[in-house]
C-alpha cells in the first residue's frame, strides 16, 4: 500500500441518510468529513435519479461547499468509478443493496483499487449465500493491499474502549476474568418511517440490521461466540396472546401489506457462551415511542461490575464501575464523544499513510460478527417456528 501525499479524492455510493444525514439521528459520514483537512468530494453516485445531484446542489449552499467544487453527481456508481480516480469511497446504501454478487458494489470498489468504508450490515443474505462473495472481496482486498474499513463505530467510543481496559487491568491485578456480558438495546419505533427497515427480506431483521453493533461489542469485549451455544427467544406480531402488537407504528408503513414472516420482531432475547467461557446476552427490542433509542452495557467479573449508559448519546453516555471491596460507584462522563468522527478520522489517516494500522473494524474481522448476527437471527426464528 502506497501512502497517498496529494489531496484524497473520495466518493460516495448512496446519497441518503448514512451518508449525508436525515431526521433519525447525526450519525453521517458528510458531516465528519467537512470537517478533516486534506481531502475533496469528487463524486456522489445514487441510482434513484436525481438525487445524487439533489444531495450536491444542498452541500454546495453550505459553509464547507468548497469541499463540493469539484464534485459531480452519478445515477451509476460505476462510471464514478471509472470517470474519478477516486482514493477511497464510502458505501452507504440500502442492506438489501450490496454484499453479493446480486449488488457487488465493494467488490467492483477493490477492483479499481479504491480503499473502501463500508456501513454495516455488510449484506443481507444468509451467511451461506455470501460467503464466496465475502472471500472474493477479501481476496481483491489482499492483492491490491487496499484499507478495507466496516462502520462498526463503538470499537471506537472512549466509553467501551475503557471498558475494555477496566476489564483487562482487573484481571492482570487480580487473575479474575470476565463470566457475564450483557447488552440491551430499546428502539424507538414511532418515528422509523424507513419501509425497508419494517421488512427482513430488506433490512435483514433487526438481529442482522440493528442489533449487529451490540453483537460486534460483544466480540470486541468477549471474544469469540461458541456458535453451538447460541439459544434465543423471540416475541414476535403473530404470538396468539396479542404482546406483540405495536400500537405506534407510523402509518406510512402499512405493516398489513409485509408478509408476517417478513415483520420483524418485536423483542428478541438470545444467550450464549463465550470460547472463554463467560456468558453473553442480548436484548433487542421493538417498544419504545418517540426519538430516543436506549442502550446499555453491562461486564461482569469477580469483584467488578461496569456499565455504559447511553453510547449513542454525544451529551448523556456515562460508565459506572464498582470494584473491589468497596461499595462506592464511580461515574465516569463522554461528553462530546462522537465514535462517528473518530471511525472516519482512523480510516482516513489509514489511506494517506498507506497503512491500515488504526482501523479497528477491518472487513475481515466485521465479516465474523456479521456471521454470528445470523447465527442469532436464525436460533431467534428457530425459536419463533416452536412457539
Amino acid at each position: 500500500m502506497t501512502a497517498v501525499k496529494e489531496t484524497l479524492r473520495i466518493g460516495f455510493i448512496g446519497a441518503g441518510a448514512v451518508n449525508f444525514g436525515g431526521a433519525e439521528g447525526p450519525w453521517d459520514h458528510a458531516s465528519r468529513l467537512e470537517k478533516i483537512s486534506g481531502l475533496k468530494v469528487v463524486g456522489i453516485a445514487d441510482k434513484m435519479p436525481g438525487k445524487a445531484q439533489q444531495m450536491l446542489d444542498v452541500r454546495r449552499q453550505t459553509a464547507n461547499s468548497a469541499l463540493y467544487t469539484e464534485c459531480t453527481a452519478y445515477e451509476d456508481y460505476k462510471l464514478m468509478l471509472q470517470e474519478e480516480k477516486l482514493n477511497a469511497v464510502f458505501i452507504g446504501v440500502p442492506p438489501f443493496a450490496h454484499g453479493h454478487f446480486d449488488y457487488p458494489i465493494e467488490l467492483d470498489c477493490v477492483r479499481a483499487g479504491v480503499h473502501c468504508f463500508v456501513e454495516k450490515p455488510l449484506s443481507v443474505k444468509a451467511v451461506a449465500d455470501v460467503t464466496a462473495y465475502m472471500e472474493s472481496v477479501l481476496e481483491v482486498q489482499r492483492k491490491e493491499n487496499l484499507v478495507l474499513s466496516v462502520g462498526y463505530m463503538f470499537r471506537y467510543h472512549p466509553a467501551i474502549l475503557r471498558m475494555k481496559s477496566l476489564l483487562v487491568e482487573h484481571e492482570k491485578t487480580t487473575g479474575a476474568k470476565l463470566t457475564y456480558l450483557q447488552l440491551t438495546y430499546k428502539t424507538a419505533y414511532s418515528n422509523s418511517y424507513n419501509y425497508n427497515w419494517w421488512r427482513k427480506e430488506r433490512s435483514g431483521g433487526p438481529m442482522v440490521e440493528q442489533a449487529t453493533h451490540f453483537i460486534d461489542i460483544a466480540r470486541f469485549i468477549g471474544g469469540e461466540v461458541m456458535d453451538h451455544s447460541i439459544q434465543a427467544l423471540v416475541l414476535g406480531e403473530d404470538h396468539p396472546s396479542g404482546a406483540g402488537h405495536l400500537h405506534a407504528v407510523p402509518n406510512v408503513i402499512k405493516e398489513d401489506e409485509i408478509a408476517e414472516v417478513e415483520r420483524v420482531p418485536r423483542l428478541t432475547v438470545a444467550h450464549w457462551r463465550f470460547d472463554s467461557g463467560a456468558v453473553g446476552q442480548l436484548s433487542h427490542g421493538v417498544t419504545l415511542h418517540g426519538r430516543k433509542y436506549e442502550a446499555q452495557i453491562e461486564a461482569w467479573a469477580d469483584g467488578l461490575r461496569i456499565t455504559v449508559l447511553d453510547p449513542y448519546s454525544s451529551s448523556d453516555c456515562r460508565l459506572l464501575y464498582r470494584r473491589g471491596e468497596t461499595d462506592d460507584e464511580m461515574v465516569e462522563s463522554f461528553d462530546g464523544a462522537d465514535s462517528y468522527m473518530e471511525e472516519d478520522k482512523a480510516f482516513i489517516a489509514s489511506v494517506i499513510a498507506g497503512e491500515a494500522t488504526g482501523i479497528r473494524s477491518p472487513y475481515n474481522d466485521a465479516v465474523k460478527s456479521y456471521c454470528l448476527s445470523w447465527a442469532l437471527r436464525e436460533a431467534s426464528e428457530s425459536s419463533r417456528a416452536r412457539t
